[in-house]
């Protein structure tokens, strides 16, 4: 008896609120997209933290990330960091703590940049206000970009991956399906994710196809995963 409400308001979200939202974002540049995301709090409101990157920022699957970042930088002996699309900072904050490794998170919205850097002044840390498709980005030995990609368009998606080639190791990780009914369909910029379509950001398939070094999934649910890929290069 779920079944039936549960696919009316899959296909109310996708005939409607989706198009409404794509529609709201899809003339506006980039800063102006994600400064507006924060400010109405689309993705949560933390008012302790300041800022809220959404449920995928914390709760169990957000620890598995951490731990499993966190022993690769320890494997890899990795000693500096670059975080595109460091959002709230919290899944970063932990992986500092637990690693000591020199940091440095990147984001496109001002607000958040200067909160983070009044916040969070430690010696090993730095943030600075970047484009990630467009803006030359500081080096590192390892780039992490945690759900970012899944909130672009394939050509700003293609753009960032240009920017990312001056990086030894990169770990991309994206909410995508189980079974996903397509690959990498296209969409507006903006706090939505291809998920709803059934798709996901796959880098290793078209218009992408980007080699990959290594894949890894942490289950979200029964019918979606936190999938990371490793690019070398």
């Amino acid at each position: 008896m779920r079944l039936i409400p549960n696919t009316i308001r899959s296909l109310y979200l996708r005939a409607w609120v989706l198009p409404r939202v794509a529609r709201s974002y899809r003339d506006l540049p980039a800063a102006e997209t994600f400064r507006r995301i924060y400010a109405s709090g689309a993705w949560g409101v933390d008012a302790q933290w300041g800022f809220s990157s959404g449920s995928g920022s914390r709760g169990i699957v957000a620890e598995q990330y951490c731990s499993w970042v966190v022993n690769f930088i320890r494997e890899r002996a990795i000693r500096t960091v670059v975080d595109l699309g460091c959002g709230d900072f919290y899944i970063g904050n932990r992986i500092i703590q637990q690693t000591g490794t020199h940091y440095v998170g990147i984001d496109v919205v001002p607000e958040l940049i200067e909160h983070h850097k009044s916040a969070f002044d430690r010696p090993n840390i730095a943030f600075h206000c970047l484009d990630i498709t467009k803006d030359p980005l500081p080096g590192a030995d390892l780039c992490l970009v945690r759900q970012v990609f899944q909130h672009l368009s394939n050509a700003q998606i293609a753009a960032a991956l240009h920017n990312l080639e001056r990086y030894p190791l990169a770990l991309v990780s994206e909410h995508v399906p189980r079974l996903p009914r397509s690959f990498n369909r296209d969409k507006v910029h903006g706090p939505d994710i291809r998920c709803y379509y059934g798709s996901g950001v796959y880098l290793d398939q078209p218009p992408f196809s980007r080699e990959i070094c290594g894949s890894w999934e942490i289950p979200v649910d029964d019918v979606s995963v936190i999938r990371t890929v490793m690019i070398a290069a």
